[in-house]
């Protein structure tokens, strides 16, 4: 094996010499640490937020906005203002706001939960209704609290699974395909969706758009309903939230009866 010359040995050195060097330098430089910085400014930054309202122990606090203020510092060497960062967390509050809620429900049980507390989340439930309607529907029921629970209907409308079938006992568009309610868990009769729907005005209406849809339905004795309204069999609805309304012997007997009488020509 040929030996290496010695200015590529010296060369090699002053290139390791320089990577430690590096090295050095950048372990040497310091961050300012969130943690820290958050102990000084806590106060301020939750009276700037207004949640002191909520009043959870300074431990609390620090623990249900640490995460939030550790991005809104960032990685800074000098150590920003607290109006600099109390800007940065209000810059998108809404976000921040659900955040939080999500937050205090890891702190805190929501069976104890003070009513601050529990507004704080209700109003702040968005997304996370899909896992959280159920169980605050539940306590806001046993607190007697129907305005909460007008505030998680709404929220259920816009961010929940939004069933074109709402359910009768607790008044969310929440009737899943099975018929059971995703947030109150009661079970409805296809007596009762066939009320709630009207169904035979829906098929006779529907005829006027569809005749020939309403004679597949009629002939098969069944059909889908989702947000899309009514659907012959042979036209499934791309919608998951799609309910199958198997028609009685009656109900079969009154469209076939609508049918012929709209559908022979009237004579002069």
């Amino acid at each position: 094996m040929p030996r290496r010359k010695k200015g590529e040995e010296q060369e090699e050195k002053d290139t390791t010499s320089q990577t430690k060097s590096k090295k050095k330098r950048s372990s040497s430089v310091k961050y300012v640490d969130p943690n820290e910085l958050l102990d000084e400014y806590l106060d301020e930054v939750i009276n700037a937020l207004g949640l002191a309202y909520l009043e959870l122990s300074r431990e609390e606090y620090k623990e249900l906005i640490k995460e939030p203020f550790a991005g809104a510092v960032g990685e800074v060497k000098t150590k920003p203002k607290s109006k600099t960062i109390i800007n940065r967390l209000s810059a998108n509050k809404d976000s921040l706001m659900e955040f939080l809620a999500m937050k205090l429900v890891k702190i805190k049980d929501l069976e104890k939960m003070t009513d601050e507390q529990l507004e704080f989340v209700v109003y702040n439930t968005k997304n996370a209704i899909k896992d959280l309607g159920p169980r605050l529907y539940e306590i806001c029921s046993k607190k007697g609290r129907s305005d909460l629970i007008d505030i998680l209907r709404a929220n259920w409308t816009i961010y929940g699974i939004n069933s074109p079938v709402k359910c009768p006992k607790c008044m969310f568009n929440a009737i899943m395909p099975d018929l059971s309610c995703y947030i109150c868990k009661y079970t409805i009769s296809m007596k009762q969706l066939k009320e709630q729907l009207n169904v035979l005005q829906l098929l006779f209406d529907y005829f006027k758009a569809d005749p020939q849809g309403y004679k597949e339905i009629m002939t098969a004795g069944y059909f889908y309903y989702s947000w899309d309204g009514v659907l012959p069999p042979s036209k499934q609805p791309k919608d998951l939230l799609r309910f199958e309304i198997v028609l009685n012997k009656e109900e079969k007997e009154k469209l076939k009866s609508f049918y012929i009488e709209h559908s022979t020509p009237q004579t002069q």
